[in-house]
C-alpha cells in the first residue's frame, strides 16, 4: 500500500539505467564546442546556466544550431528583391 501523498515508484527493469545528465557547460568543454556556438545553442534553446542534460540532447541541439542556415528564412527573401 502506499501512504496518502507518496506516489508508488515502479521496480526499474534490470539493464533500463537511467540516462546520466550532466550540465551544459560540462558538456560544452568535454565535446569541445566552441564558446560562439555554445552561446547560440543556448540563446536558441532558452538554456540558462547549470542546466543539466543528457550528452544525446545536447549534441543534437549543437547540430540543429550549426546545421541551420544563417540569415533571413527564404519567404522574407523574396520579398525584398
Amino acid at each position: 500500500a502506499v501512504a496518502l501523498g507518496q506516489t508508488e515508484q515502479p521496480a526499474a527493469s534490470p539493464g533500463a539505467e537511467a540516462p546520466e545528465v550532466f550540465t551544459i557547460e560540462k558538456l560544452r568543454s568535454e565535446k569541445n564546442v566552441k564558446r560562439a556556438v555554445f552561446a547560440g545553442v543556448c540563446a536558441a534553446n532558452g538554456w540558462r546556466p547549470g542546466r543539466a542534460m543528457t550528452e544525446e540532447t545536447f549534441l543534437q541541439a549543437v547540430a540543429a544550431f550549426v546545421g541551420a542556415p544563417m540569415g533571413p528564412a527564404s519567404g522574407k527573401e523574396a520579398r525584398h528583391a
